[in-house]
């Protein structure tokens, strides 16, 4: 029924996209990396008022029509929505066979969206992003992906919840970044050098809690090797990932 109406009030719906072009209702944009930019939201918005923002080719369309859960739709809708406040639209994306997104200007892009806070990162190199809501149900997990906490992120972050969130928000990023099928969580990434970032934190809003950094490699195969960055905003930790050059 909401891709009937944005297909019938289209009119409107471009209308309404002028305004939210000029008034974007973003929580905020941030650059973690030279020429790398990150666009986080707040989804408050109604399904509705969603479709209303934005544009989708057609292959969306049927993909948004087949989901089910409502905040995975209008998880979606935000990323469209955060696309144009990059100055992409939804005809700049692609994915590939295993669902990683693309640019066709060349440029690279992640996506991520969980329950009301979504994000893309964009930048002219490799790079991921994780957004994860803080809730004690990781503890359950974290044996799966974490074989423990190191003493370095145990001093910068006290809270257990809030430790393996910045785990697990560092290993997603790195697994959509790398793009290796099969890639294990628990034994194939390696992360260490827990440390606050002091520059970065300079620069984030103050309702964001000071950024913390580590470095890190995928053990499997090349031994590709990674930066972190993480921070925490109200109830969610948002990592991001990039390639480490030799001048990191």
């Amino acid at each position: 029924m909401g891709i009937l109406l944005y297909l019938m009030d289209l009119q409107f719906a471009d209308k309404c996209t002028e305004h939210f072009l000029d008034s974007m209702p973003l929580l905020t944009t941030i650059s973690p990396w030279p020429q790398a930019r990150v666009y986080l939201w707040d989804i408050t918005e109604s399904e509705h008022e969603l479709l209303a923002m934005v544009h989708m080719t057609q292959q969306s369309l049927q993909r948004f029509g087949s989901m089910k859960s409502q905040v995975h739709r209008n998880g979606f809708l935000s990323v469209r929505a955060l696309l144009q406040a990059a100055d992409l639209s939804d005809d700049d994306l692609y994915y590939d066979s295993f669902g990683k997104p693309f640019l066709h200007s060349g440029q690279y892009i992640s996506i991520t969206h969980s329950h009301t806070r979504s994000a893309i990162i964009v930048a002219p190199y490799p790079v991921g992003i994780d957004i994860e809501l803080r809730r004690p149900k990781i503890l359950r997990i974290a044996h799966k992906f974490c074989p423990g906490i190191s003493a370095e992120l145990e001093q910068l972050v006290p809270e257990s919840v809030d430790q393996y969130t910045y785990f697990w928000t560092a290993k997603e990023s790195i697994y959509k970044m790398a793009s290796m099928p099969g890639l294990g969580f628990l034994n194939d990434i390696a992360l260490s050098e827990w440390n606050q970032d002091q520059d970065f934190t300079a620069v984030i809003p103050k309702e964001m809690d000071g950024c913390i950094k580590a470095k890190g490699k995928i053990t499997k195969g090349t031994g590709r090797k990674f930066l972190f960055k993480g921070f925490i905003a109200d109830q969610y930790v948002c990592g991001m990932t990039k390639d480490a050059w030799a001048n990191d």
